[in-house]
């Protein structure tokens, strides 16, 4: 397998579950991203373009069920 030698990674969060959100299926894809430092729990520190929009997607959702207005 070759090594990836790009100097800026994406920073992908971890759900619940420690999967990685935007490909939450893939249970290697969690622990090659842990492995390589390119995951993490907090989602104030991500700059993966899928997980943000997930994660905004949640938040969002968690923001409607407190306010059904």
């Amino acid at each position: 397998m070759i090594k990836d030698k790009r100097q800026k990674r994406d920073l992908h969060a971890l759900n619940e579950e420690g999967m990685v959100l935007c490909n939450s299926r893939d249970k290697e894809a969690a622990h090659r991203a842990e492995t390589e430092g390119i995951a993490t729990e907090d989602w104030k520190a991500v700059t993966c373009s899928k997980c943000l929009e997930l994660i905004y997607k949640h938040n969002k959702a968690l923001q409607e069920q407190k306010d059904p207005s």
